[in-house]
């Protein structure tokens, strides 16, 4: 507020609900902002960087003087964006075969090798480091806001709405030389939609896309137009009908005495026979990758069992004795799971997140007409770097409908930290 407003005023109090916010307007269920009109408000300040986080369907700004570039993702919304007479954020134009970066609006990806990607296929696939002139085509320095990135941010490389590609940061960012004004950021894809037409084979030199540096962590799934390919996950827009898309294979496991992934006979071997277990001492002792989750007071561990001691299931109950919740640690050995991201209105909503850096999958039933309060509750977050899946299922009846809160904290337990060993 204060940022946009500059000497004007506007009227977004704290003890207010948002959607009586002055030229806000809240729709849906979950609930979102999606429109923003605040025409003839007398605004002189900036459009702040927070605002880029949105996805909104409307945006009206004119009639103000205000300053600064605007956010790329309003060029989705309905509106004025186009016409305020400013540049975009973060939108580049010329893709520098060369990798050397070193003109305004100039940005490259290269592979493991050094090698700058050209096609479609190899943005979304073998990304490992992303070259960009801290100056974008608009004019706009971004060099101090370059210098605040840091590992788990998330980069969105956008041509479209079913053009685009998400990359999570994996190490610190290098800054630029002197006088060269190119910054580069190790990452490795997370995330993609890549169906539209003009998606597919090389990219041309004058290909225009823009950054979405502030991505959210989850993605709503009304934004979904087309299949999404999200970590170890497959997430199909709720009336998609052109088709499957083919997933890709997921990591084979490692081989079982932790080292490279070998053979499937060998990283399939079972060191243990079947085994089930009502003491959590034995569980602790014998299954190899074992992490006590966090759970609510009151909360016993009820069993657990294993069939190699390396992927496992455990079992606890509530307070009352009662069912909790069912989690397992496994190494993915299949194809990406794939769901329908309902949109608003629908009973079940199969939404992709990220956390703490890995790709995540939850289901749960949105307030609504639909809404589902007995709905059991499902959290699945992959590992990239281990090829392990984490999840989590609730039977708790205070962890059904919509309450996925408290079942995402307890998956998140379970995590090592980002890049250490399971």
């Amino acid at each position: 507020r204060d940022a946009l407003r500059g000497e004007a005023s506007l009227d977004w109090g704290g003890d207010l609900a948002i959607g009586r916010w002055e030229g806000v307007a809240v729709e849906g269920e979950p609930p979102r902002v999606v429109r923003l009109d605040l025409r003839d408000r007398g605004l002189t300040g900036s459009i702040p960087r927070g605002l880029r986080r949105l996805r909104l369907d409307e945006v009206r700004l004119a009639g103000n003087a205000v300053t600064g570039c605007v956010p790329s993702a309003f060029g989705d919304a309905r509106g004025d964006a186009l016409y305020l007479g400013l540049p975009w954020c973060l939108r580049y134009d010329r893709l520098d075969a060369t990798g050397e970066v070193a003109e305004a609006g100039g940005w490259a990806i290269l592979g493991a090798d050094g090698e700058v990607l050209a096609t479609w296929e190899g943005l979304r696939s073998e990304a490992a480091r992303l070259r960009v002139h801290q100056t974008d085509a608009g004019g706009t320095s971004w060099a101090s806001e370059f210098g605040a990135v840091a590992e788990g941010d998330l980069f969105e490389w956008r041509k479209a709405s079913d053009c685009w590609v998400r990359y999570h940061v994996t190490g610190p960012p290098v800054r630029p030389a002197a006088g060269s004004g190119r910054w580069e950021f190790p990452v490795e894809w997370m995330t993609y939609a890549a169906t539209g037409e003009g998606c597919t084979g090389a990219v041309a030199p004058a290909t225009v896309l823009r950054v979405d540096e502030a991505a959210p962590d989850a993605i709503p799934a009304i934004a979904i137009t087309s299949p999404v390919r999200h970590g170890a996950y497959l997430f199909y827009p709720a009336e998609w009908d052109g088709g499957e898309a083919e997933p890709e294979t997921v990591h084979t496991p490692p081989a079982p005495d932790g080292g490279a992934s070998g053979s499937s006979e060998a990283a399939t071997a079972e060191p243990y026979s079947f085994f089930r277990t009502r003491d959590i001492a034995e569980a602790r002792q014998r299954i190899s990758y074992w992490r006590d989750p966090v759970l609510p007071a009151g909360w016993a561990f009820r069993s657990a069992e294993t069939d190699n001691g390396r992927e496992y299931c455990a079992f606890y109950n509530n307070e009352m004795n009662d069912a909790g919740v069912d989690l397992c640690v496994h190494y993915k050995k299949y194809r990406p799971f794939s769901c329908k991201a309902i949109a608003s209105g629908g009973r079940v909503l199969c939404e992709p997140r990220t956390f703490d850096g890995r790709a995540a999958l939850v289901n749960y039933s949105p307030q609504g007409p639909a809404h589902d309060r007995l709905l059991g509750l499902m959290v699945f977050i992959f590992d990239a770097n281990t090829g392990i899946e984490y999840w989590v299922l609730s039977a708790d009846r205070n962890m059904r409908g919509s309450n996925i809160e408290p079942v995402i904290a307890i998956a998140r337990s379970l995590l090592p930290p980002a890049g250490s060993a399971p």
